[in-house]
Formats: structure tokens, C-alpha cells, sequence
């Protein structure tokens, strides 16, 4: 800020706010104050941060010689010049931004303003009840005071000139005369925030939330019914401008590809969409909501999440997420076996609502014993069934539990599967066999089931056990399998689950020897395609070795070989010597017979 007399000086443009104005001159001319009474002018911007599109508001203030009041008016014009194609009209409030004032005045449009001229505006001051402001004295501006204002709304980037002056009763009211009292301000006015530099979206479903868009993709388990009138989905979109900061006023849309209906509104309450593609103009906020329903048919719908700015009009996909949508009748169900040596009275597998399959356990942590899939004609699936499990022996396989998963971020598999952990009966024999068939019966009384599924009872006792490397030989770290086997006392393999030894080497392997480990289908094995252990790099004979886990334990151990790399050239060496030496007892006896000495 800085008052400076008869001297120019920069301001800032800010909209007009809708005040009464009349494309008059000031009146009571014959009794406006002279030239020689208003001694400076001064001005400041109210508006900190100018942008395109926003009001800029810049109050006055003024020091004066003694008026006399009674009957004197004093008028105070501005004049705005503009950047080229940012032509604007000022504005003259007889209020200040900031703060209060002395009382309101009439405002006046100058006569003549238009586009590409020099656009202005007056405030005229009258005497009498205004002894406060025409009085001798001094009133400072600020972005909180002053004794009026002018306002305006920039509409490009660059620098806009204000200048107010005393305009007297013998100056033309077109332009500033000479000897009047006036003063300027340069305003910079900055490019607005756009609606376009980002937002952050989150969707929400059956209870958990998952963020999206926004450079996240982590839509997985939005998921609900293909009907019509309910909500499936909801994503909260909370609008950012180019700064970073909430913007307010930018339209959120959505559009959906593939089945689904969406609706856009201001809150969380569940709201049922109703169309293909929907949009709001988001008014004084910049949180908006966009809901997800079914139109009945199955399969997968993505929804385009968009926000449109206000001024540029300009279109942004803020990020997209995907609903699957499923019928309620089942068509199949498929069951995959991982378990299938029972042990009598033995619980195999988990049946959580989360199986993540990491490792054999009957916990979160394990794989089911069957996994279930249910889908609909549209080969969509299917959560939220309640599963019926047959033991066609009930002696043999008590039981088998299934659990409905119900999400899909922990779960190896997610939302429309089951897991289904699996029982040995009591005193059940090793050898025999039983089938389970998993079932559901539509509300149409149709019964789905899935193929039956053969389990084999296996004791959990260990009575035989093997070791064994898949080579005889070795070339130096190459890669080795590792196998264990176990069998119960009736010879078959033994239970799923049975506990199975660590295995040690007689010189130092590459790679992780195989720890204590489980059985499965009477085997425990090193993977073929994904090596863990590799043979030593030292050359000869090495053995592997466990001890059982029977109750003599027993110790096993299978023995291999590296073949020495130097040795083999060693070998070569000496036959290439001994077909030299060959070579030349011949030289020398055709030599002899030549006569050759």
C-alpha cells in the first residue's frame, strides 16, 4: 500500500456484486467540492491472490481539506483499463470488502463505457450526513477499510489498471483532468484453479471402502445384485482443483459402460441410479457422491467417474471403477479340490470367510479342502450363498463345513467363492472312500449341484517313510528336487497334513534345503519349476539324509554325485598324451624301416 498525490500507482480487478447502478453522471454538479480540497487518494487491493473469474475488490480512501458539509458533494470515479480481449466493466460500491463503512452511497456507471474502451464507474458522496467522511481529515485504506470501493471481474490473465480521481464540477467526466487528485493500482491477475488437476474417489460396498482413481486401480469386491432399486455402490469424490485444494462449483458426472445405472447427488444416503449417464453442478461444494444400481443384467459395468470445470468447460475423467452385477439363480457350481487323504476324526482345511492359502492350516492362514465357485447363467458369480454339504458315507467323511467369503482383498480368491474345510469320522478305516457333493436350491426349486468330490482316509501315523534326489548326478549348482514320502500302517499314503522332516546335506547346498514341512497325497516335495535347492558347487559325492517321523525314527538319506568339472578336462588331457605317444612309437618305427636315423 502507499498514498501517493496526484501520482499513479497499481491496483487489482475483482467481480461486480450486483449492487444498483444508473448510466448517470454524478449529481448536485453545482455544489461539488473543488479540485484544491481533496488533497490525495489512496487505494488498496481487498482481493490477495487475483484470478480470472473471481471478483477482485479494491477500497479508497482519501485525505481533505475543511468542506463545507452542509451542502457540499464530493464524487469519486474510476476507470479500468484491461489486458487485450479482457475488456470488463468496473463497478462503484458505496460499501468496502473487509469491513464496515461510512454509510452507503449512490454509485454511478461514467457515461461511455464499452468494449474496448475504458470502462468506469463514479460514487457520489453527498453533504449533510456525511461530516465524517467530508470533513478535514484523513481516511486510510486497507484491505479491511476505506470510505467506498470498485470491483470487477477479470476474465483473462494479465494486468488491469484502475484509476480513481476526485472528479470536480469543472472537469470533463470522460477522462481525469490535470489538476484533479487521483491515483492508480496495477492488479495481476493470475489463470483460476481448473477442476481438471485431480480428485480423490473413493468407492464403498457392503460395508468396506477401498480408494480408487486417483493413479489406484483397487476396485476388487464391488460387488451386488443385477436388480433394479438398490443401491450396489456408492464412490464419494472429493473435487481438487489444478492447486490441490477443494474447488467448488464443478460438475461431477458419471457414465457407465456395460451393465449398471448411476445417479450423482450431494450425500451418503442411499440413492438408486436411473440412467446410463448422470450429472450435478456441485454449488458452493466440491464433495459430490455418485451412485451404483443393477438394470438386471449380469456381468461387469465400469463407471467413469468425470468433473467439468465451471469457466473452461473443460472435461476430466477423475478415475474409473468397476461393479459386477450377478443374477440371484445359480446355473453352476464347480468345486476344486486341494485336499484329498482324510485323516479319522481330522478337520482338513479352512473354511473362513478369508482363506489367503499361505500355508497348510485349518486357520485363515491354510487353503479350504474344496473350493466352491458359484456362478449364474452369465457365468458371473455369486456370493452370499448359504452351500449344502452330502457325505455320501457319513462314516467315513463326517462332515464339511463351508464358509461364505466375504471379501475380496484378504481371500485368495474373493467374493462369489466358499470355502470348505472337510472331516474324517471317527475310527474311519485307511483305504476307504466317500464322495461330497456340494449343493443350493434356487427359489425356483431347482437344485444345483456341484460334481462329487472323492476323499480317501489315511492314518496320521507314520510307518514308512522315503528320500530321494531326482538325479544321480549333478552338474555344479544345478537345480535338485527333493522328494519325501510317507505311508500308514495299511501301506496307503498318510493323512493330509502329517507332519514331514527336515532334510540335511553332507556338503553345503545352494539355495534353502527343505525344512520341516506337511504331507499331501502321501508327498512333500521340492517344486520342479521353481527351485529352492541346488547342488553343491565342490565336485563328488554327497548324500542327503531326515530322520522319520515314525516312531523309531528312522533314518533315510539318498546319496548323488557332482561331477568335477577339472576332472573330466584332467581325463581328456591324459587321452590326447596317450594318443600322442602313439603317434610317435609309429614315427619312429616307419623312420627305422626307411633307414631314417
Amino acid at each position: 500500500m502507499k498514498t501517493i498525490s496526484l501520482k499513479k500507482i497499481a491496483i487489482v480487478a475483482v467481480s461486480a456484486l450486483g449492487i444498483s447502478l444508473v448510466g448517470t453522471s454524478a449529481s448536485n454538479a453545482a455544489d461539488e467540492v473543488t479540485y484544491d480540497k481533496v488533497t490525495s487518494i489512496n487505494l488498496t487491493s481487498a482481493t490477495s491472490s487475483p484470478k480470472v473469474g473471481s471478483a477482485v475488490h479494491v477500497n479508497i480512501g482519501m485525505t481533505t481539506g475543511s468542506i463545507a458539509t452542509a451542502s457540499a458533494s464530493l464524487t469519486l470515479t474510476g476507470k479500468l483499463t484491461a489486458p487485450a480481449g479482457g475488456y470488463v466493466q468496473v463497478s462503484a460500491l458505496g460499501t468496502i470488502s473487509g469491513g464496515s463503512t461510512e454509510g452507503t452511497f449512490t454509485a454511478h456507471f461514467v457515461a461511455g463505457g464499452s468494449a474496448g474502451t475504458p470502462t468506469g464507474a463514479s460514487i457520489l458522496i453527498p453533504g449533510g450526513a456525511k461530516t465524517s467522511v467530508l470533513g478535514a481529515g484523513s481516511t486510510q485504506s486497507s484491505a479491511t477499510a476505506g470510505i467506498a470501493s470498485m470491483t470487477f471481474t477479470p476474465t483473462v490473465v494479465g494486468t488491469y489498471t484502475l484509476t480513481v480521481w476526485h472528479q470536480t464540477a469543472a472537469g470533463a467526466t470522460a477522462d481525469v483532468d490535470y489538476n484533479e487528485t487521483r491515483q492508480t493500482i496495477d492488479i495481476v491477475v493470475a489463470a483460476a484453479a481448473t477442476a481438471t488437476g485431480g480428485a480423490s474417489l473413493m468407492s464403498s460396498f457392503s460395508g468396506g471402502s477401498t480408494t480408487i482413481g486417483a493413479g489406484s486401480t483397487s476396485d476388487v469386491g464391488i460387488i451386488g445384485s443385477r436388480s433394479t432399486g438398490t443401491q450396489r455402490a456408492v464412490a464419494a469424490v472429493a473435487v481438487k482443483g489444478s492447486s490441490g485444494s477443494a474447488f467448488n462449483g464443478a460438475t461431477l458426472g458419471c457414465e457407465v459402460s456395460g451393465p449398471g445405472l448411476c445417479i450423482v447427488d450431494t450425500t451418503t444416503t442411499a440413492a438408486v441410479g436411473t440412467a446410463k449417464s448422470a450429472s450435478l453442478a456441485l454449488t458452493g461444494a466440491s464433495v459430490g457422491y455418485v451412485h451404483v444400481s443393477g438394470d438386471n443384467s449380469s456381468g461387469v459395468g465400469t463407471v467413469t467417474v468425470t468433473v467439468t470445470d465451471p469457466v473452461t468447460a473443460v472435461k476430466t475423467s477423475v478415475g474409473t471403477f468397476k461393479v459386477t452385477f450377478y443374477s440371484t439363480t445359480v446355473a453352476t457350481l464347480t468345486a476344486t479340490q486341494n485336499y484329498a487323504n482324510i485323516g479319522a476324526s481330522t478337520v482338513h482345511g479352512c473354511s473362513s470367510t478369508t482363506c489367503t492359502g499361505t500355508t497348510y492350516s485349518t486357520g485363515s492362514a491354510g487353503k479350504p479342502a474344496v473350493l466352491i465357485v458359484a456362478k449364474d447363467s452369465s457365468g458371473i458369480v455369486i456370493p452370499g450363498l448359504t452351500l449344502t454339504a452330502t457325505s455320501s458315507d457319513a462314516s467315513t467323511i463326517a462332515s464339511s463345513t463351508v464358509g461364505i467369503v466375504n471379501e475380496s482383498v484378504s481371500d485368495a480368491n474373493g467374493l462369489g467363492y466358499y470355502n470348505a474345510s472337510v472331516t474324517g469320522a471317527p475310527g474311519a478305516v485307511s483305504g476307504k472312500t466317500a464322495t461330497v457333493t456340494y449343493s443350493y436350491t434356487n427359489s425356483d426349486a431347482t437344485k444345483i449341484s456341484s460334481a462329487a468330490v472323492t476323499f480317501t482316509i489315511g492314518g496320521t501315523t507314520i510307518v514308512t517313510e522315503t528320500l530321494s534326489l531326482d538325479k544321480t548326478a549333478y552338474a555344479p549348482g544345478e537345480a535338485m528336487v527333493v522328494t519325501r514320502t510317507a505311508k500308514d500302517s495299511a501301506g496307503n499314503a498318510v493323512a493330509d497334513g502329517t507332519a514331514s522332516p527336515a532334510v540335511t546335506f553332507s556338503k553345503s547346498v545352494g539355495g534353502t534345503a527343505p525344512a520341516a514341512s506337511v504331507y499331501v497325497a502321501g508327498k512333500s516335495a521340492t517344486s520342479a519349476t521353481a527351485p529352492t535347492v541346488f547342488a553343491p558347487a565342490i565336485g563328488g559325492a554327497f548324500t542327503a539324509q531326515m530322520t522319520g517321523g515314525d516312531a523309531a525314527a528312522t533314518k533315510y538319506t539318498a546319496s548323488s554325485s557332482v561331477t568335477d568339472a577339472n576332472a573330466g578336462l584332467l581325463t581328456q588331457i591324459d587321452a590326447l598324451n596317450a594318443k600322442i605317444v602313439a603317434l610317435n612309437a609309429l614315427i619312429a618305427k616307419i623312420m627305422k624301416k626307411l633307414g631314417v636315423k
